[in-house]
């Protein structure tokens, strides 16, 4: 098997089956990757005892773990796992991953397939992604665009006529499931905000590539992950972050006038759920974002 010019960021958190099976997916693919990083954010089940001796098993590939002394969120674990890889210049691109999201054994061919087709138009492409698939249905909301309309701006799911072309097209919105990012462009744009913890640390991290260079969607790439796009009428500590980060991509990237639609959009979500406990949480997350507020928040914790 060819060693392939695409390094793995891969970050986790006490799942450690999942983990297990994810690791598996990408030691098991037709093109080796360059190297695999996995970043450990403070498990307790069993996970860093696992990843211990993965790490000092004999492999075909560089394997590194990253062991963090505290649960810094999602967004804290693809910052120091990017981090690390843009200093690796072993390989040109990185493949950013979550421990629940499994890569079909050829995706990493099937990327470099890509890069070989467009060779070409390399220079001006920052980053591509794979098609994320739920149940045989591509999951709506990892790939997304920002659609214009009178000059206002709102991200919404690419629909599923797209990736029934079965051809590559372009994206503007990203999840970090599956994503390949040039280390060259990472370099330029900056790393993830580790400071939004968790949730759309991607989607920002999106805006800034974007500006740096095109991002693709490639369908021939399946990772299949659970799709998150899902309206509940659960109050949850989750709807803080996602709520929160939200606004401050938007009142940081976009216009005024986008911003108070996408915070009208949230709120209606909101009030939709006739759950006072979660309309309470998410107009807390709609002041803080406005304020500019990140970090974790004393009272909307995980759990």
């Amino acid at each position: 098997m060819n060693t392939s010019n695409i390094g793995i960021v891969l970050v986790t958190f006490n799942r450690l089956e999942t983990l297990k099976k994810c690791i598996a997916c990408y030691e098991k693919q037709t093109r080796l990757p360059a190297y695999i990083v996995v970043v450990d954010n403070c498990s307790t089940d069993g996970s860093v005892e696992y990843l211990k001796e993965w790490e000092h098993e004999p492999h075909p590939f560089k394997a590194r773990v990253m062991y963090l002394s505290e649960n810094s969120g999602g967004a804290g674990g693809f910052y120091e796992g990017l981090k690390a890889a843009q200093e690796d210049s072993s390989a040109d691109w990185i493949w950013v991953a979550d421990d629940d999201g499994f890569p079909e054994k050829n995706c990493l061919e099937k990327a470099h397939s890509f890069l070989e087709e467009y060779k070409t138009q390399l220079p001006w492409i920052s980053a591509f992604c794979g098609m994320c698939v739920d149940k045989g249905r591509p999951a709506s909301v990892q790939r997304s665009r920002i659609v214009k309309f009178l000059g206002i701006e709102q991200d919404m799911p690419v629909t599923q006529k797209a990736f029934r072309t079965g051809k590559p097209f372009s994206i503007d919105l990203y999840s970090f499931v599956g994503t390949i990012l040039k280390r060259e462009s990472l370099l330029a744009a900056g790393l993830p905000r580790k400071d939004f913890f968790i949730y759309q640390d991607d989607y920002e991290h999106a805006v800034r590539m974007g500006k740096i260079g095109k991002i693709y969607c490639v369908p021939q790439i399946v990772i299949h992950h659970k799709d998150n796009y899902n309206v509940s009428r659960t109050a949850s500590w989750r709807d803080y972050y996602a709520t929160r980060n939200i606004v401050i991509l938007y009142k940081e990237h976009l216009n005024t006038a986008s911003l108070y639609v996408r915070i009208l959009r949230r709120l209606l979500v909101a009030y939709l759920s006739f759950n006072r406990q979660k309309i309470q949480i998410i107009k807390d997350a709609i002041a803080d974002g406005l304020k500019g507020k990140t970090g974790l928040h004393e009272v909307y914790r995980p759990g």
